[in-house]
This record gives structure tokens, sequence and C-alpha cells, in this order.
């Protein structure tokens, strides 16, 4: 469970944020949906701890990995596919397999073996985008914060992610921020903000 206590957060003299109290339980898959500029993103940061709130807190699970797709995440446009996934499972202490590399690439639908020795900067943004949740795989991370994940991608890509999102949410904190009325359709709760 994530927890917020007493949580607020301004942006200079926009109070975006006021005396937030939530416990976001694992086992489900939790939308956090407003209008832009309601504070989608920065709600995620703020359950990931990236970000720390103006006064309350934030307590996460104990010894448990975060992983993170959103907008903001960079892959290197000069490595190929195959070598971000081989560089970001490094950084978190995974040494992947060739074939483990190539199965992540099956899961979100990217075809490893005709694009795997790519460089990323040859990607469509839903390449990318598929290369960004095979990368959130690469880790096992027990808490997801999905910030649009589905962005860019065709139906078959949205499928993809949709399943391994419903595959994994027994086992994990996942909190999706979005606008997007798919997503919203397989979340099991709706945060809408402002709260």
């Amino acid at each position: 469970m994530i927890v917020f206590d007493d949580v607020s957060l301004s942006f200079g003299r926009r109070e975006l944020f006021k005396n937030i109290s939530l416990n976001l339980r694992g086992g489900q898959i939790i939308g956090i949906t407003g209008a832009n500029g309601a504070g989608k993103s920065t709600f995620l940061k703020l359950a990931g701890k990236i970000i720390r709130p103006d006064s309350g807190s934030v307590t996460l699970p104990e010894n448990k990995k975060i992983a993170a797709v959103s907008p903001e995440m960079k892959i290197y446009d000069n490595l190929t596919a195959k070598e971000n996934l081989f560089f970001f499972g490094k950084l978190r202490g995974k040494t992947l397999s060739a074939e483990k590399i190539l199965e992540l690439g099956e899961r979100v639908g990217l075809d490893l073996k005709t694009f795997g020795n790519v460089r990323a900067e040859n990607f469509s943004t839903g390449m990318r985008q598929r290369l960004k949740f095979a990368i959130l795989l690469s880790v096992d991370a027990d808490i997801w914060l999905l910030d649009e994940p589905t962005a860019n991608l065709d139906d078959d890509g949205r499928d993809k992610i949709f399943n391994e999102v419903h595959g994994a949410k027994s086992d994990k904190i996942i909190l999706l921020a979005t606008n997007d009325k798919a997503e919203e359709k397989i979340c099991d709760e709706i945060i809408r903000l402002p709260l």
C-alpha cells in the first residue's frame, strides 16, 4: 500500500493538493484522471517519492522496486532497442539474456528480430512507447507508475499493454494517470483530480 498522509503541495501560488489522505492498495489498477494541469503526473511523482510534498508524508512499502512509463522517460537514441533494454536492465541490477530481450519485445509487440539492432532514433513514437514499456517489464518492479502508457500506440499495441497491466495487477501496485477513455476502462478504481 502507498499511503498519502495529509499531503499538500503548491507550485508558486498555485495549490495543487491540500491535505490529501489516501491509501492506494495493490491488486487493482488505480486510475488518476482529471483535466490538463490537474496534477495527474505530479500525483504519480509524489506516489513514487520522486518529488516531496510541502507538508504531510507519502509512505511506500519497504523494499519494493518502482518502475515508470511516462512521456518524460528518455531512451537513448544512439543505442539500439536491444542495447537500451540491456542498459536499463543493468541499471536495475539485471543482466538480460538475448532470449529475455526478444521475449520482452514480443510481449509489447516490438519485433526485436527485425528492429532490435536499429537505433532508437529511427523508431516511430509508437515503437518508442513499446520500448519504454518493455523496459518497465524488464525490471520486474512491485510498483508501476504509468503516465499515459498507451499514448501513440495502435490497437494492437494498446491490447498488448492492457494485457500486461491486467496480468500484473494481482501482485503489484499500479497507478495509471490518464485522460484516455480506453485506459480509464481498464481501471478498477478511479481517483479524479482535483481532490
